[in-house]
């Protein structure tokens, strides 16, 4: 790595100068930026996997700990790194996934819901808003966050192309990607205390953000399996008998 930075540079001073080199410093730091955010998720699951383990091991717990005590007593049914990310276990383990991480092929459904999520998420948004919004309330609010969404996600991947020009579209681009993992954050807190789903505002904005497509995904197929009337009072909740028993404590 470090041979490969100094070749680099030494190659863009004798191509274009201290110009080239600044070109190159800037790009590093506005595009090396957000990779800090996964940084520090990554920092704080480790955190809470160490406390996890402390806690059993000071109630005797001895031997192989097993990994659903790592999961919150209600979690989403597809985890935030499932369905199409699966596919990485699968082919780095050969195939021989350890069925107590409860990791199962992607579904087409989920396959299908990634790549429309990625491409048009405005229209996952809109099914989501109006599920929990069974009684209109919020009709119009919610079209309004629709309509910023989609506006902001068109532009913010247009500003981006546009800072091969100037840098400084760049920094739009980011403000209007931001704004929309804002939206999704919003959201995803309010799904999960309407379900009761355990979590944190930061999980939310990482979602909400560079995990986009996951996190409508999630929200889809979460309001799918809660047989909910998120609009009243009193929530009814599927019977047991239409869970797969393998789905029960997936985060």
């Amino acid at each position: 790595w470090a041979f490969t930075e100094g070749a680099v540079a030494t190659g863009l001073l004798v191509a274009g100068g201290n110009g080239a080199l600044r070109a190159l410093q800037t790009a590093s730091i506005v595009f090396g930026l957000p990779f800090n955010f996964f940084i520090f998720f990554m920092c704080w699951s480790i955190q809470k996997m160490c406390e996890t383990l402390e806690k059993y091991e000071e109630l005797g717990m001895d031997g192989e700990i097993d990994a659903k005590l790592m999961l919150p007593l209600k979690s989403w049914q597809m985890p935030i790194f499932g369905g199409i990310f699966n596919i990485v276990e699968f082919i780095v383990s050969f195939g021989r996934v350890n069925e107590k991480l409860g990791i199962e092929f992607p579904t087409s459904k989920q396959v299908v819901g990634f790549f429309k999520n990625l491409l048009l998420p405005f229209l996952s948004l809109r099914s989501i808003y109006s599920s929990i919004d069974m009684k209109g309330n919020q009709t119009v609010v919610n079209l309004l966050l629709t309509g910023a969404y989609a506006i902001c996600h068109f532009g913010w991947i247009a500003l981006f192309a546009c800072g091969t020009i100037n840098y400084g579209f760049i920094a739009f681009g980011w403000s209007a990607f931001f704004l929309n993992a804002f939206i999704l954050a919003s959201l995803r807190m309010t799904i999960r205390g309407k379900l009761g789903i355990s979590g944190n505002i930061v999980g939310d904005f990482i979602a909400g953000s560079f995990l986009y497509p996951q996190a409508l995904l999630q929200m889809e197929l979460q309001l799918d399996y809660e047989d909910y009337d998120l609009g009243g009072d009193e929530p009814h909740q599927k019977s047991d008998a239409s869970v797969p028993p393998n789905h029960a404590h997936k985060a």
